[in-house]
């Protein structure tokens, strides 16, 4: 057993930077973790797909990683994409840059990885991201994808893993260590308990990281959960897991490090209901605690199962989610005091200029939900939101473009997938 003093644990997270930009492919989509804002993305490394066209689960494919970056790059709510499920029929050896080359082709925002167990994979997708950034001194300067490695529980880190965040941190990618304790299974079942055995698993891997490349942009990320006693089920949207998420992201708070916490991660089988109530409680909870980057979008049945309606309806909640947390606009315009002396009591204010030029800001509009009339709902066809996000995704797959990559980078990319999966 490894036993790291306080003192230098405490000192080496110090040199830690507090906030850095997730840069994207396309700057647009640049995204600051300043401690302001929280952003959404995907979980990752899912062994299943319900396929779209039937309906029936099924293993992963690569191109349910390509279908999963394309309906994220539309999405506005979507910030950062991850690799959802695993590229089963890749490669073994290649198969973390079949992952990442479909993420890269479809999509131009920031991407954060996981599944990584090696240095040799860590540096498999260095190579190919230093491809699509031209060269590893532009990806330094503009990292445009991250990575986070998991811890295994209780309190044990993985050679490779650290291996891996090691090569990340030293080629200027930002890196987490990833705690996924469970609470009466790999940690104590008091919440207390499995807190205690998450922070230490992380702070010890950071405090590692910041010895060997001090100042190397790193997540304070976890995404802990409970075991449910009668199925002996992981699960990650108990009342208890969704507290321990909102710690971490108070823990990385108190580092004063930026944090990716796991999200989403219903129970629910199906989108409907359970989910819905679920992914609501899970954004957020962690989101009124400060949390840098909610990890968990488009999955059902405990992280296990990739459903692309399911990112539709998830970015519908996230979007809910932070407008409430957006704030409310109290300066002097937004009184409208002089506007509300004019009209007086009876007045209608729908056709001033004052709702005219402030109703896109003050009031948003969502992209699934149904406001009309039961009339009008009836007439229509009578649709329920889990239909409307079906056709949203037909649409996005068949008329999204993303920002594309040269026929040059194209290739580059293509032989360092080659070389890396033989």
């Amino acid at each position: 057993v490894v036993k790291i003093p306080g003192q230098l644990v405490e000192s080496a997270l110090k040199k830690a930077p507090g906030s850095f930009t997730l840069c994207a492919r396309d700057p647009r989509f640049d995204r600051e973790l300043d401690g302001a804002h929280t952003y959404y993305s995907q979980d990752g490394c899912a062994a299943f797909t319900r396929d779209f066209e039937t309906g029936e689960r099924r293993a992963s494919c690569k191109q349910d990683i390509a279908k999963m970056a394309l309906i994220s790059d539309y999405l506005d709510t979507v910030d950062i994409i991850s690799p959802t499920v695993s590229a089963q029929d890749a490669p073994t050896a290649g198969v973390v840059v079949h992952e990442l080359e479909a993420c890269f082709v479809n999509s131009g925002k920031h991407i954060v990885t996981e599944t990584v167990a090696s240095a040799r994979e860590a540096q498999a997708q260095i190579d190919l991201a230093s491809a699509v950034a031209g060269g590893k001194e532009k990806l330094r300067e503009r990292p445009i994808f991250s990575n986070f490695v998991c811890t295994i529980s209780p309190l044990t880190q993985d050679p490779g893993g650290i291996e891996a965040a090691l090569e990340f941190a030293a080629a200027g990618v930002p890196v987490g260590l990833y705690s996924m304790a469970t609470a009466g299974v790999t940690s104590p079942v008091t919440l207390a308990g499995t807190l205690a055995v998450l922070n230490a698993e992380v702070i010890s891997a950071l405090a590692l990281i910041q010895l060997a490349v001090p100042g190397a942009k790193v997540f304070y990320s976890g995404g802990p959960a409970t075991l449910d006693l009668r199925t002996g089920a992981y699960t990650a949207s108990s009342p208890e897991a969704l507290w321990l998420r909102m710690m971490v992201a108070e823990l990385a708070g108190f580092y004063r490090l930026p944090s990716i916490v796991g999200t989403g991660a219903t129970s629910a089988k199906t989108p409907g209901a359970q989910a819905a109530w679920e992914n609501t409680l899970s954004y957020l909870l962690p989101s009124l605690a400060g949390a840098s980057l909610l990890f968990g979008m488009g999955l059902l049945d405990g992280s296990n199962l990739l459903t692309y309606e399911q990112i539709v309806l998830d970015a519908e909640i996230g979007a809910l989610v932070r407008r409430v947390l957006s704030g409310v606009d109290f300066s002097d315009d937004a009184f409208a005091t002089d506007l509300i002396q004019k009209l007086g009591p009876g007045g209608v204010f729908l056709s001033q200029r004052h709702t005219a030029d402030n109703m896109r800001e003050a009031l948003s509009l969502p992209l699934l939900s149904d406001r009309a009339s039961y009339e009008h709902w009836y007439r229509n066809g009578e649709h329920n939101r889990v239909e409307v996000a079906r056709q949203k995704v037909r649409e996005i797959l068949a008329e999204h473009r993303p920002l594309s990559l040269s026929e040059s980078v194209r290739q580059e990319m293509a032989d360092v997938v080659a070389a890396y999966s033989s």
